[in-house]
This record gives structure tokens, sequence and C-alpha cells, in this order.
């Protein structure tokens, strides 16, 4: 091929340089002979063992298959590494390393088609950006890929952290915006796998957050008799952020499960894991978006909408347990099964941690088995309902710019975010990467770890939720409005001073690291945003 004259990206991306790579690329370490009696008529790859296991196969004209072959040209010219260094977050090495629903892992499968050796090294959630920074900063090169917060994508990109993934993408042809398969919408794509433009990131992680509520107490007749003499219409999942906070109020000191004292707003409220509440009331306030910044770049946070916003969420707080300003989202899940509270909006793997049933048939939770899940409230315009969520955090995996061979941990990364097999792993309750695109939606082995009822709210949420901030000064950004917020709630501030105290931060931040390449990045990033109106 050297001699050829012709490009590695023309090559992969011609039909026969599929059948060349698939000739050349064969190896004994490739052959599985125990496998591929398993394989469906056409298949070449994936999981086989177990009831369904055709459904996350793959030749090579999928995506899973594409990167398979392309690790098997990078074995036949030398260049294939024996091992990829993965960061990952501690909470999901399960659904890589353990088998579901039986016989073989996503580990294993990987390492049996290209003979790459994975090795996984654990970080908690809470620590493992200060990790992708230690190894970016000391220049370590102790990792091939990174796993981290989407919300810090454009840090790392701005850092140098993070290889530029276009060509790869264009030659491999990923199916994670496929129309059938892929992301519910065109704009979500955006958000997900590109920062200005590019492609630097490839989603392991569904984490738009989401209302789940007890079913048992809506439909209780004494509640729900109580509340229609209260407020004149039916105790109901709420479609404006009006009735939600009428539900928390009406909730708050009646008597719950095991004659427990409900609080009705479940949310918690502190530092970090409080924010994206806030962030879903403004995005709302608009037609078709309340945007963090104006056209010119300018912040938005001391405009009416924003002080609204703020003066509801710190109201929020006389629903809310005493502890909620220092809860994280493991208390709301615990809120949520315990039936301390009416309803929580958090991320989608509460349905499958929570809603649960032990082995021998007892609930693993008082709440267990009464609850659902709705679409976001919102708030209603002249020209209709403006329903918004946000993406939080959402593990985000990214190829090294240190990577030995980057090629390679990009078609890791394709192969395990593509749709046959994050459909495989997702489903997977040995960890919490959710799910998010069309086909883990439609896949049984998803629906029974996550419950029926959740499939449909978490698409529709998906498909209305904003991006919270991604771009370059995030952490600064974040941390700033989180500061008011704080303020506001424990009554240091009024939520209008704590709003014009963030907004004049945010500018001096934005100030700070420069107008010129800023607002640009600020602009661009309205591309992701949805424009759904109910």
């Amino acid at each position: 091929m050297r001699g050829s004259g012709q490009s590695r990206r023309s090559f992969l991306k011609g039909g026969a340089a599929l059948g060349t790579v698939a000739a050349i690329g064969i190896n004994p370490r490739f052959i599985r002979p125990a496998h591929a009696s398993g394989y469906a008529p056409g298949m070449t790859g994936g999981p086989t063992g177990f009831s369904g296991a055709e459904r996350f196969q793959y030749n090579e004209g999928m995506s899973e298959g594409r990167a398979i072959e392309g690790i098997k040209r990078l074995v036949a010219d030398g260049s294939a590494p024996s091992k990829l260094r993965i960061l990952l977050t501690d909470g999901a090495i399960g659904q890589i390393t353990e088998p579901f629903p039986s016989g073989t892992s996503v580990k294993e499968v990987w390492e049996a088609e290209t003979g790459i050796e994975l090795e996984i090294i654990g970080a908690p959630a809470g620590d493992i950006w200060a990790r992708v920074l230690q190894d970016v900063t000391t220049r370590s090169g102790a990792f091939d890929i990174y796993t981290h917060p989407w919300n810090s994508l454009g840090d790392l990109v701005e850092a140098g952290g993070a290889a530029k993934l276009n060509d790869f993408v264009e030659a491999y042809q990923p199916d994670w915006a496929d129309e059938e398969r892929g992301t519910p919408t065109a704009q979500t794509a955006e958000l997900l796998y590109k920062y200005g433009g590019d492609y630097y990131g490839a989603s392991l992680d569904g984490d738009f957050h989401t209302w789940v509520y007890n079913k048992g107490y809506f439909e209780d007749d004494a509640h729900a008799a109580d509340f229609r003499a209260q407020y004149g219409r039916d105790l109901a999942p709420p479609t404006t952020w009006e009735e939600s906070d009428q539900i928390s109020a009406f909730f708050t000191g009646r008597t719950g499960l095991g004659g427990t004292t409900i609080y009705g707003n479940g949310n918690d409220m502190a530092p970090f894991w409080g924010l994206p509440r806030f962030y879903a009331r403004l995005a709302a306030q608009a037609m078709p978006n309340m945007y963090w910044f104006d056209d010119d770049g300018n912040p938005n946070l001391g405009t009416p909408e924003a002080v609204k916003a703020a003066e509801e969420y710190v109201k929020s707080r006389e629903w809310a347990h005493p502890d909620a300003l220092s809860w994280t989202f493991a208390e709301g899940y615990s809120g949520i099964g315990s039936g301390q509270t009416p309803h929580v909006t958090t991320y989608t793997n509460v349905a499958k941690f929570v809603d649960r049933f032990n082995d021998d048939g007892s609930p693993a939770n008082p709440a267990a088995g009464m609850l659902s899940a709705y679409a976001p409230p919102g708030v209603q315009h002249d020209g209709g309902l403006v329903r918004r969520s946000v993406i939080y955090y959402n593990i985000t995996g990214t190829v090294s710019s240190q990577a030995q061979n980057a090629e390679a941990a990009y078609l890791f990364l394709q192969w395990l975010s593509s749709t046959r097999t994050y459909s495989w792993m997702t489903g997977n309750p040995a960890g919490y990467f959710d799910p998010f695109q069309k086909a883990n939606f439609e896949e049984p082995l998803v629906q029974e770890t996550y419950h029926d009822y959740m499939m449909d709210a978490i698409r529709e949420t998906v498909s209305r939720s904003v991006p919270t901030i991604n771009f370059a000064g995030q952490t600064a950004l974040d941390a700033a409005l989180d500061e008011e917020l704080q303020a506001a709630l424990t009554g240091q501030k009024t939520a209008e001073q704590a709003m014009m105290d963030a907004n004049r931060r945010w500018q001096r931040i934005i100030r700070r690291r420069g107008e010129d390449k800023m607002i640009p990045i600020i602009q661009a990033s309205r591309a992701a945003w949805p424009t759904i109106v109910d």
C-alpha cells in the first residue's frame, strides 16, 4: 500500500478495500472457532453463547465490523499495539469486564477478535478529571484513552490533551448519528461527539437528567382527593415547573411508605450536584431556549428570566430534605427508593439500581415496583410549551494526544460506542453507563434492566436536553455560578443579587480567557441545542 500512492483514508473508504483488509488481516489470533459457530448468517463478530446474542453481532459492513477490520489492517502492517491503556470511571468497569447476560464479556470479545489487551485503570467519578489533567500536564503518557465528564471536553481540547478524530471518523464511519439506530436527533450527535465543530469524543453514557416519580403516591386516593381540593386539577405528572413545584409543596410533610415523612422536592441541591436543576429551569424560560449567553457572547445570568429561574430554584429549597445542600445523587436515589420523596430528576440508572427486586422476590427498596417516569417539565409561552432537561457529567471517551497508537485507540472507542456493542454493554446492570441511542431503547435487555417505563421518558428527555457548559473555561464558569446559587440558597444573598454577581463573574472569566477566542466557541455551541416546542 505504501507504494500504491493511496492514502489510508481513501483505501478504507472503498468497498473493495474492506475486502482487501479482511483478507490481509487474517491472523491465527483472530480465529475463534467456538464463537464463529454461534454467529448468525452473514455475521463475523460479536458475542455468542446466549439467547439474543445475534442482535449484537456484526460484519465488516457495520460500524463495529469496520472498527475490527481497521484493527486487522494495523496488525497486518505491524503497527497494532499489544495493549491499550484506558483510564475508566470505576463504577462502569463491570459493564466491560463482567459477562452479560452470561458466558462472555465485552472485554473478552474485543481481545479475542483483535489480540489487543485492554488494561483498565479505574478511578472514582469525582477524581477522574484530576487524573486526566495530571497525565496531560505532566506529559506522562500513562493512558491511550481517557474517560471523563463530557463537560470537561472543551478544557481537555484547549489543554492539548485530546486527539482530533475527524480523519478516523471519515475513514471508519461510526453509526453514532445513524437515522435508524443512532442519536435521537442530529443536534444530539453534535452535542455528544464534537467540540468546536470537530470530532474529539465518543459518548459512553446517557446522563440526560430524567424525572422519576412514585406512581403509587400519585394514584393514592387520599393524596389525589386532597390535591384536587387544593389545586383544582388531577394529581398527575407535571408539564410545567409551576405544576412541579405545586406537587413538591403538596407532598411535603405528608406521611409516606412505612410512616416516613415526605419531602416533596427530592433533588440534591449541593454544590456541583444541584447545578443542573437550575440550568434546566433557566433553559425553558424562552422560546425555543434561554441560552446561557446572548448572540454576542454576553452572559444571560443578569436577565429577568435568569432571576426568575433562580428565585424558583431557591424557593424549592423549602420542600427539600434539611440535608439537601450536602446531598449527591446517591441520597436522591435513596430518597425516591425509600418513599421519602414523590419525584426526583436525576441520572437514568436510578431505575435499574433502585427499582429492583432481590433474588428471592422481595423488594430491594420500599418503593420498588411503584416507580414510573415522565418527560421534563417546562415553561408555557404564547407559542407553546418549552420543556427542557440537561446533559450533565456524562462519561465521554477521548483518545489521548499522547497515545502510542491513536488510530487503534480510536477504533476501540468506535467499536465500544457503536450501537450494537453499546446496547449490549448498557443493558448490563454491573455499571452506570446509560442508554441514549435509538437502538438502546428497542433492545429487550436494556428494557429489562431499565424498565419499560423509562424507555419513552429517556427518549423524550434526550430530545429536549440542552448542553450545560462544555467549552473551555467550563470549570471556572460553573464554579462561579454554583457559588452564587449556594449563597442564595443559604440566605446570604437574594436570588437577584446572586444572579447579578454571577453575571459579572462570567463576564470577567470570558474577558480573561479572551473574547476573540471565546465568543466564536460560545456561538458555535448553539448548534447542539434542541428546538422542540410542545
